[in-house]
């Protein structure tokens, strides 16, 4: 049975530190005893109301747009922690004092949630190339179902500001990966360049030996970085030599692209030290970073203190993947 919320209700006594006696006005002010993690504070939202001014504006664009009324639309990038509750199932779990200081906490950093990745200035990622021979390759064919998804991703991509249009003497080709039971994935071939890039490494994490360091913890909340490698902005020279080319034209990439030989070694060096002295409490493994604690008022300092370092980055991370 799917649980939806009803009030707002008014408490008209506490029998214990778990129960109250609650007046409900939809209910025939009849009244009825909740469980604490039953209830919830009642805020009354705001209410908008859409205008329209009928006064005409003697001006180009109110001729050419003269019914232009702003619609309310939702926000993708929007932070929604009822979401956030509602997924993770935590009325479940936690009681509402839990849920509240939770609540607190999480809406000090707002601003790290976000679909839309962000830009980190610790780092920028360089490349290095062990030959002075510039890597020329042509666009591979494609269907026109398969172009129209390019131009989309191209669009995208674009819109924000991960690439721009321009001109390199060194071009690898976007190709569309697609494989049984998933859908089409754009990427771009760098096996050509990669194999002139000069190596770098970094250890990349054991993940079974953090699941085993996380095994015995009572509370773990694992977060996504948004795009976590379009977080990280490439230098000039490496914008260069990473420029791709299309059927329909050559971008530059302005972030780190997927694809890239040393691109995972990069970013796990970028998690380590934006974590430094946090390995006793967060695992960062790809773009997911885990924070375990044995109790809950060590989980919300350890949780708190990785947003904070990731809004200190400049990083951003996934509301509907906490």
């Amino acid at each position: 049975m799917a649980v939806q919320w009803t009030g707002p209700g008014v408490i008209e006594s506490q029998l214990s530190d778990t129960n109250y006696i609650v007046k409900m006005a939809n209910k025939n002010d009849k009244t009825q005893i909740y469980h604490v993690n039953l209830l919830k504070p009642y805020h009354q939202r705001p209410e908008k109301i859409n205008l329209l001014i009928s006064e005409r504006k003697e001006t180009p664009e109110a001729e050419s747009d003269e019914l232009g009324i702003p619609y309310p639309t939702a926000d993708p990038n929007a932070y929604d922690f009822e979401e956030i509750i509602r997924d993770s199932a935590l009325e479940e779990r936690l009681s509402f004092s839990e849920i509240e200081k939770l609540r607190e906490m999480l809406g000090r950093h707002q601003k790290v949630f976000s679909n839309e990745p962000g830009k980190t200035h610790l780092v920028e990622h360089d490349l290095e190339l062990i030959s002075n021979n510039p890597i020329r390759s042509k666009p591979y064919r494609t269907s026109q179902r398969q172009t129209e998804i390019l131009k989309a991703e191209i669009k995208r991509m674009l819109d924000l500001k991960i690439i721009e249009i321009g001109q390199s003497d060194y071009t690898s080709p976007m190709i569309l990966v697609e494989a049984v039971g998933r859908g089409p994935r754009p990427c771009i071939d760098y096996r050509r360049l990669n194999s002139s890039i000069r190596n770098q490494y970094f250890p990349l994490p054991n993940i079974e030996e953090r699941v085993e360091r996380m095994s015995a913890a009572k509370f773990i909340t694992v977060i996504d970085l948004a795009k976590g490698y379009w977080q990280i902005p490439l230098s000039k020279r490496a914008q260069r030599y990473a420029a791709f080319v299309t059927n329909f034209g050559t971008y530059v990439p302005l972030r780190m692209p997927f694809g890239l030989v040393n691109a995972p070694y990069f970013f796990s060096k970028l998690m380590s030290q934006v974590l430094e002295n946090c390995e006793s409490f967060a695992v960062p493994y790809l773009d997911d970073i885990a924070i375990y604690s044995n109790n809950w008022e060590d989980h919300l300092k350890h949780v708190n203190e990785v947003l904070k370092r990731i809004g200190d980055a400049n990083l951003t991370i996934k509301p509907s993947k906490c």
